[in-house]
Parts: C-alpha cells; sequence; structure tokens
C-alpha cells in the first residue's frame, strides 16, 4: 500500500479516530497505482501495527464503514480498472485505463501528502483545467438537451478578456449585457465562472434554462460554494430567468456535508461520485486523456509505498 497518510488518522480507542474517506482514497490509490488487491486484512494490520487501532473488532468495525462507502461509490461508476467484493478492492487494469478515475486520486493526495503535492505539482492551474473539461463532460451526458461550454479561463494558455467572455455568453445564449463597466476593471478574470450551461431557445429568443458551475479542485473548495455570484452575475447580464448554481470537485465528500453544501450551493453539487457516474472512461476526448496522463504519470512514480 502506498504510505500511511499525513492527515485522517488518529488512535482509536472508543471512538472513531480515523476518517473513512481519507482511508477509502488511501485503500482505492493504492489498488490502482500500486497495481494490486487490498483486503480488509491488508488494511487491519496497518492500522493495528501503527497503533491506530488497539482492539481488531474495533478496527473491523471501522474497515467496514470505510467498505460500505466504497461499495456504494462502485455501484454507481463505471471503472475498467478496479472492482470491490466484500474482502478487498480488486486491481484489474491499470489507471491509464481510467484516466478520470486517475486524476480525481491524485486530486485527492494532494491533501494527504502535502510535501509530495508540493515536490511533484507546485500550484493547481493544469489540476483545476482539467476538472473543469471533466465537469463540461459530465453535465453534458447528464443533460443532452443542454449546451455546456467552460469559459477557457485556466491559467495555462493564453485566456480571454472578461468582456470576451460575457460578450460569449450573450451570443450563445441571446441574452442582453447589462451595467458590465461596474464589474470589469481589467483584472476580472471569470468572477468563479468555470462552466455554464444553457437550454438553446428558439429563434431570436433567449435561453429559458441558464447553470453557472464552480469548478473547484483544491483543499478549499468549501470556501466556493457561494460562487459564482449569481446577484453580481444578474447585474453583468440580463438572464430573464432564475439561474441555477452548481459545483464540481474531485474529492469524496460525506453525507452530511453533502447536504449541507446543497443548501448553500443551491443547486446541484458533483462530487467524485457523482462526476464519474456520468462519465464513460472509453469516451474521454484523446486530447484531455493525454492531458491527464502527463500531469498523473510522473506524480504517482514519486509516491513512497509501506513496507
Amino acid at each position: 500500500m502506498i504510505a500511511i497518510p499525513e492527515k485522517g488518522l488518529g488512535p482509536s480507542v472508543s471512538k472513531h479516530n480515523c476518517s473513512r474517506l481519507t482511508v477509502a482514497d488511501w485503500v482505492i490509490s493504492s489498488a490502482l497505482f500500486g497495481q494490486e488487491d487490498v483486503s480488509k486484512a491488508d488494511l487491519s494490520d496497518i492500522l493495528l501495527e501503527n497503533q491506530f487501532y488497539r482492539n481488531q473488532d474495533f478496527c473491523s468495525e471501522f474497515i467496514d464503514q470505510v467498505w460500505f462507502y466504497m461499495q456504494g461509490f462502485f455501484d454507481h461508476v463505471n471503472t475498467p480498472s478496479l472492482s470491490i467484493d466484500n474482502r478487498a478492492v480488486r486491481f484489474n487494469a491499470e489507471w491509464s485505463q481510467d484516466p478520470a478515475l486517475a486524476y480525481c486520486l491524485v486530486a485527492s493526495l494532494r491533501r494527504l501528502y502535502e510535501g509530495w503535492s508540493t515536490a511533484s505539482f507546485g500550484d493547481y492551474l493544469v489540476q483545476g483545467a482539467i476538472l473543469e473539461h471533466l465537469t463540461q463532460i459530465a453535465l453534458s451526458n447528464a443533460h443532452p438537451n443542454f449546451s455546456f461550454k467552460t469559459t477557457g479561463w485556466s491559467g495555462i494558455n493564453s485566456n480571454q478578456k472578461f468582456k470576451d467572455l460575457v460578450d460569449q455568453i450573450c451570443n450563445d445564449t441571446k441574452f442582453s449585457q447589462l451595467d458590465l463597466e461596474l464589474w470589469d476593471n481589467g483584472r476580472v478574470k471569470d468572477l468563479g465562472l468555470d462552466v455554464y450551461g444553457f437550454l438553446p431557445g428558439t429563434g431570436l429568443r433567449p435561453s429559458t434554462h441558464f447553470m453557472m458551475v464552480q469548478c473547484a479542485s483544491g483543499d478549499n473548495w468549501e470556501d466556493k460554494r457561494k460562487t459564482p455570484d449569481l446577484d453580481i452575475w444578474e447585474d453583468i447580464v440580463k438572464i430573464y430567468t432564475s439561474p441555477t448554481r452548481g459545483m464540481a470537485i474531485p474529492f469524496f465528500v460525506e453525507d452530511e456535508l453533502f447536504k449541507k453544501s446543497l443548501v448553500i450551493i443551491k443547486g446541484p453539487l458533483l462530487d467524485r461520485t457523482g462526476l464519474l457516474s456520468r462519465i464513460n472512461p472509453q469516451h474521454i476526448p484523446a486530447d484531455l486523456e493525454n492531458q491527464i496522463k502527463g500531469w498523473v504519470l510522473q506524480p504517482i512514480n514519486e509516491l513512497e509505498y509501506h513496507e
């Protein structure tokens, strides 16, 4: 298995102080990138040997909770690389057969191994751009009558001016521009808008449905749940109907936090399960697949493994 995570694990005597999502990321990543089955027994041995648990039955109870969560993920996501049964997560094919899953796992591992993350990646520009394109694919599959576009402001290429983005949105949706000058100070990028979707209108009529999505691939995603700010955007563009805000992240999320996030976002949250359940690994565009492979390959070769 990959080395013990730097975060999310604590001594558990009468209360579980280990995060089941941290351990789920650890187990799935170990199976995929280590190209091996990872069993409940393997996990139990490491947790007990390293004093995270002292009682084997209590440890087994926690591992069953981890397996229950992972089972829900595998029930909804089509992945050729891994499978799960009541004993182990099974390795079936190398990670390159499922680049979207590999991307999400590496994005999550960056939160668990900070030294490795800093040494292997540096910034989050490419990571963010990849998530935008995966989100576009997932939403297009979920809403086939909508058109979805990325705003194109990734920071890794030459990016359009904010005015050009607003013009593009208005052209696509037949919305009209309102008070752009108030908000465009020359330094504005995208005002938190990474992907937008619209139901095309007929003739000269404007779109009747409009979705505005924030793609957050870093550990601070909870701070971005109220972006894009719909009040500001409705002052820039005449949208006619109430737009829907959404968010996409590459991480697992506990059920309670997921529900709270829906209330805060006031729209859909695509976590890892929601995102990947709407993406066929065999239908990822070649250029995006190559970008993911280039981003993943070297860092996973630098991961340390538990002896």
